[in-house]
């Protein structure tokens, strides 16, 4: 015969714990809360302004706590901010006891980024040696203060400066290398006409001339200024070391645009500064095919570079080739195969069907009869086996020669994309300099180059051994 107390006692016990377990889940959830809210509360004091989260960001594109520069550069940026102090605003064009200007300036076809951005090592060699206070200014496509501005050094024009954002005006100003062809500059460019255009600003023709602007294109004579460093005694080259890097962030920090772009895509796509690889694909460029051939846009009547990859056919299976080429050499170098690839490409076709179809069962299950093609695929091996991510496109990447016109915020992928491959662990790059600068930018070693150029010139700064279907042929 049971006890009478025993089941009593049992069904309080259990009622008990039942809500001792229940008033422990509350008080759980309670202080889960409030710490949920704590943090949130100090990040949002922490970072009062978008801007403070995507510096840091940018900070740690580098591991280098060295922010150390050549004397010369340091020199220069001292008395380059003594200048401006000494002579705010449009004093610096008034005061006639304002030291003189040299303008880098782009009135039209500039080249991309590394062109206009990357040649900052001439830019301060020349500044340096006629003694000019350097500033940037952009009239095409927009100005260069929509994407980027000044951060320790202020290179932007005043706002109330007379003639900027007047064509005419600014293309009236005096250049620096007046009559010799600064924009493709041959050997006797680089022999004489160099230094007698320096001699002219010195102690000649131009000696009086308040503002000079140029555009020398230079990125493919590295080597030219190297050795004028080294005949000074400089033994800092700047574009293979840490100082280029320096200097970048010493002259731009991300306008507020570019900066929220970058931060929603470090969101969303859980990305950290120096935990995923980049690799880019320049599909567009005409030096991807063999001279002499026009690859036509979606516009017939234009170029690719100009409208766009036609998303089908030849130039479809050629793209997504090359992207899987690329992603397989990005391979060799992870450290994890959970480590995100960061995929970024002048093909909004191309980053949305690596990235995000062919990492959508739905899609995959729609387009079966897609996978007849061996170069598709191949290239949903390559992503079933990474880590792919990429922010949500819909216009490609605005190639700021080729497609001009547009709105600034057009553009702002483009220069959130370079930041991301600069803030990258590792970069795999090809066709075009995009890449390779935001390689020089953090001063990263892990880099790896996939493709070379069909045709045409020197590939400065590339130098590195390519990538071949041998490297990653032993991976599953």
């Amino acid at each position: 015969m049971k006890s009478p107390s025993k089941a009593p006692f049992k069904s309080r016990a259990v009622a008990n714990y039942r809500r001792t377990t229940a008033f422990k889940f509350t008080c759980l959830f309670v202080i889960l809360a409030i710490t949920l809210c704590t943090i949130q509360v100090i990040i949002l004091m922490r970072y009062e302004h978008p801007s403070d989260l995507e510096q840091e960001i940018a900070q740690t594109s580098s591991s280098n706590d060295d922010e150390t520069l050549p004397k010369w550069i340091t020199d220069y940026f001292r008395w380059h901010k003594d200048m401006r102090a000494k002579y705010p605003g449009t004093q610096l064009f008034l005061d006639p006891d304002a030291p003189k200007l040299i303008i880098r300036t782009c009135l039209g076809l500039c080249g991309g980024l590394n062109d206009r951005l990357g040649q900052l090592p001439w830019d301060l060699y020349l500044a340096n040696q006629t003694q000019r206070i350097l500033l940037l200014r952009w009239e095409r496509p927009r100005p260069l203060e929509n994407f980027l501005v000044p951060n320790d050094i202020d290179w932007s024009v005043p706002a109330h400066a007379e003639g900027f954002g007047d064509m005419k005006a600014v293309r009236a100003i005096t250049p620096l290398f007046q009559d010799y062809a600064d924009d493709h500059p041959d050997d006797d460019f680089w022999a004489s006409h160099l230094d007698k255009a320096l001699e002219r600003a010195n102690t000649g023709e131009f000696k009086n001339v308040r503002v000079l602007r140029h555009r020398l294109l230079g990125h493919l004579a590295e080597d030219v200024l190297e050795e004028r460093l080294r005949a000074l005694g400089e033994t800092d080259m700047i574009h293979s070391t840490r100082s280029f890097g320096n200097i970048f962030r010493a002259f731009f920090k991300p306008s507020q645009g570019v900066n929220a772009q970058l931060q929603q895509v470090y969101s969303e796509l859980n990305l950290s500064p120096g935990q995923y690889t980049a690799v880019h694909c320049r599909v567009r460029h005409p030096k991807a095919t063999v001279a002499g051939v026009v690859v036509h846009g979606k516009f017939a009547k234009y170029p690719a570079d100009k409208t766009g990859l036609p998303w089908y056919g030849e130039t479809k299976d050629f793209a997504v080739a090359v992207a899987t080429h690329a992603i397989q050499c990005a391979r060799t170098l992870s450290e994890d195969p959970k480590e995100p690839i960061y995929f970024m490409s002048d093909s909004n076709d191309l980053v949305r069907y690596i990235a995000h179809e062919l990492n959508d069962k739905d899609f995959i299950s729609r387009n079966a009869t897609l996978f007849d093609n061996k170069h598709d695929v191949a290239a949903l091996k390559a992503v079933k086996a990474t880590n792919i991510v990429a922010r949500e496109v819909t216009l490609e990447n605005a190639h700021i020669d080729k497609q001009k016109g547009r709105k600034p915020k057009d553009y702002y992928a483009t220069f959130a994309d370079l930041l991301l491959a600069a803030n990258a662990r590792c970069v795999t790059f090809g066709i075009g300099f995009y890449a390779i600068f935001a390689t020089k930018i953090s001063g990263t070693e892990c880099k790896l180059l996939y493709q070379e150029e069909e045709w045409g010139g020197k590939e400065g700064g590339k130098e590195s051994k390519v990538c071949t279907e041998e490297a990653y042929k032993h991976l599953p």
